[in-house]
């Protein structure tokens, strides 16, 4: 496939793959997030086009109905590799516990090699602005919408910065860093 058509495909893929599907407990059409990744990785000079567009298709296994052969049959070998690194281990997935799987996250995160953490940063920055917003509106309510409390998210999240550490360069890491300080650790409140 042509460089300048991976893009394309990518979005129409993610589009469909996520077309009923809206951002956790809002009205929000989920195809915003992987968009929104896209356009902050190429604000942090991402211009790899197999990038791009495993950034807009890294939910699709995750959360969307997407296989892995699917991802074979209409990509690269390496955007389908950038896919499956920066997606949380999906064998077993549904049996293990939220804190399991997120401290196997946050220890895979360590190990992965730029061209992933630059997608895992963009889309934890992505979740972060998201939440900061809805906290924003409806201050801890915002709790009930995740598996998993405050504490726990704190925790997450805390551990998430701390992870991806080496992309302190990145405007992205910068804001993202910011962004879980104003969630997590209001001062006076």
């Amino acid at each position: 496939m042509h460089k300048d058509q991976l893009l394309v495909k990518a979005i129409e893929i993610a589009a469909k793959t996520h077309e009923y599907q809206k951002r956790k407990s809002t009205d929000i059409p989920y195809i915003v997030h992987p968009f929104e990744i896209a356009m902050i990785l190429q604000r942090n000079g991402v211009e790899d086009q197999e990038i791009l567009a495993a950034g807009i298709l890294h939910d699709t296994l995750e959360d969307g109905n997407l296989q892995v052969s699917d991802l074979e049959k209409w990509f690269t070998s390496r955007v389908k590799e950038l896919v499956l690194l920066a997606s949380e281990e999906l064998e077993g997935r549904s049996e293990r516990p939220w804190d399991k799987r997120k401290a196997h996250t946050i220890e895979a995160i360590k190990s992965l090699n730029t061209d992933v953490k630059l997608i895992v940063c963009a889309d934890k920055l992505s979740n972060a602005r998201s939440m900061l917003r809805s906290y924003e509106k409806i201050g801890d309510q915002l709790w009930d919408r995740f598996n998993a409390g405050f504490t726990d998210q704190q925790w997450y999240y805390d551990s998430l910065v701390e992870s991806l550490k080496d992309m302190e360069s990145y405007a992205m890491y910068q804001e993202f860093k910011e962004t879980v300080q104003r969630i997590f650790h209001r001062k006076g409140e």
